[in-house]
């Protein structure tokens, strides 16, 4: 139950672990917007890292703890990846209390939303993927949350 707890919180709190700022999250969006289906895994090795945003050798017991719950989310995250499961995975990295919606225009492009717990909100607009869609929605949530929150 506390790994659970730990996992949720760690989504919850994405702009604070980033590895990025909200200039670099809004190019990683734009780039995930234009990768094709056979791209979506290589979108999720540049976003994992950047997202997750943790560091190889922790300082303190409780940074040990935060990379390990970070080594969880990157584990599950990508097994679903491994498996082409690349919208499960995409919506793997939301936090639990995220609002999402997704879908595919007429013209064969994808459109989606990420509204985060904060309610900081973004879109993606004609990507080649619904993963990467909600990939690069989300990375723009998480840019705007550091900008409103004045994290970065």
């Amino acid at each position: 139950m506390d790994r659970v707890r730990t996992r949720a919180d760690r989504r919850e709190a994405l702009a604070l672990h980033c590895r990025a700022g909200p200039q670099e999250l809004q190019a990683l969006a734009d780039a995930c917007e234009a990768m094709t289906h056979d791209q979506q895994y290589e979108g999720f090795e540049k976003v994992l890292p950047v997202l997750l945003g943790r560091g190889l050798a922790p300082a303190s017991a409780d940074e040990e703890s935060a990379a390990e719950s970070a080594d969880d989310d990157l584990l599950h995250v990508g097994l679903l990846a491994d498996s082409g499961a690349y919208e499960s995975a995409a919506l793997a990295l939301l936090p639990e209390k995220a609002t999402f919606t997704g879908g595919r225009l007429a013209d064969g492009g994808y459109v989606a939303q990420v509204v985060l717990p904060s309610a900081a909100g973004a879109h993606s607009r004609n990507a080649r993927s619904l993963a990467m869609a909600w990939l690069a929605a989300l990375l723009r949530a998480v840019a705007r949350e550091m900008v409103e929150q004045k994290i970065r």
